[in-house]
């Protein structure tokens, strides 16, 4: 019994700091570039700094077995149709899940925001996820202004991006 509470002292500690819902050290950072492919097999990858050049980006790290990212959806959904038109590109990134089974979620799940696959994770690794859904939210040149667990409050960061002024934190 001793060695479960130590073990779970270990763990609450570790996890106490690198759980939090957002990473100073990743926010006022340039964004970590990739290149991953798109859900639709018959589109070409996607490069984060290509997109970041000329827009602002809602990175959403997900995946299907995740209750929370799915009750993500519609708002998103929401968000690409209003925001779309000002400049903000919503990438939906699948972690480490298969494109048949990514692409049957998508049949049951509409998604109107591009998706890409992360299949080995690395991206993820490079943004140091820890849990799911991650939110970042990049001004127009890459800047990270969000990082955070779940959805952020997107007006607000809609009005900052442009500026890149001050970053937010979850």
């Amino acid at each position: 019994m001793s060695f479960f509470r130590v073990l779970s002292a270990v763990f609450l500690v570790t996890c106490l700091g690198a759980c939090s819902p957002s990473s100073q050290k990743n926010v006022g950072a340039q964004a970590p570039d990739f290149t991953l492919p798109l859900l639709s097999e018959n589109s070409s990858p996607v490069t984060l700094s290509n997109v970041t050049a000329e827009q602002q980006v809602l990175l959403v790290f997900w995946a299907t077995w995740c209750p929370s990212c799915v009750a993500e959806i519609p708002v998103l959904n929401e968000w690409n149709k209003k925001y779309a038109s000002q400049g903000l590109k919503i990438l939906g990134i699948n972690i480490e899940e298969p494109r048949g089974k990514v692409l049957e979620f998508a049949e049951k799940y509409p998604m109107d925001y591009s998706i890409l696959l992360d299949s080995d994770g690395q991206t993820a690794a490079v943004y140091g996820l820890v849990a799911l859904p991650v939110t970042v939210m990049l001004a127009t040149g890459g800047k990270i202004i969000y990082y955070g667990f779940g959805l952020p409050e997107i007006e607000e960061l809609m009005d900052l991006a442009p500026s890149q002024n001050v970053p937010w934190q979850a």
